[in-house]
């Protein structure tokens, strides 16, 4: 993710899965679009092989632009306000996203975490954001965010907790 300066102040990662089988950012833009949104709602998307090579990020309009997300609604909006939105290729109920997907977002949340300063607590599933009903990410890719990417960006010092 390139850096840009006149960037938003991040303040959370929220990480979701398609649930379909395949797709990439033009198929997602395309449905989110049919539903009357502006664009992508997401700002990357992750691909599985179904649609973009596995494990591929693709960049969406938002990040270049910097634009506030349409992926986590929220009382106060502060989700899709300060909220990067990353969605992997996939239906994570009951399995895990690729080892190339994984290791994708794990490279993309710990450089974004850095990069904007935000802390392990506030990377999370779009079920844990106040008052959503969603089984997104999945149970499977929600257990993965809770038992090892936190851990693992808790583990990293340069990341501050304190924003």
């Amino acid at each position: 993710a390139p850096r840009v300066e006149s960037a938003r102040p991040w303040r959370y990662i929220v990480i979701h899965h398609s649930a379909t089988d395949g797709g990439n950012a033009e198929v997602f833009d395309a449905a989110h679009r049919r539903r009357g949104w502006d664009e992508l709602g997401y700002h990357f998307v992750i691909t599985n092989g179904d649609g973009g090579p596995d494990g591929r990020v693709e960049v969406g309009g938002r990040w270049r632009k910097q634009k506030w997300g349409a992926h986590c609604d929220t009382p106060d909006n502060a989700y899709n306000d300060y909220g990067i939105g990353v969605c992997l290729v996939g239906d994570f109920s009951h399995g895990l996203p690729s080892r190339a997907q994984l290791r994708s977002l794990r490279r993309l949340v710990g450089r974004l975490a850095r990069e904007y300063g935000i802390a392990p607590e506030r990377v999370i599933g779009h079920r844990q954001a106040p008052h959503q009903r969603t089984a997104c990410p999945g149970d499977r890719l929600q257990g993965y965010i809770d038992d090892e990417l936190r851990p693992w960006l808790r583990s990293k010092p340069v990341i501050a907790s304190d924003r």
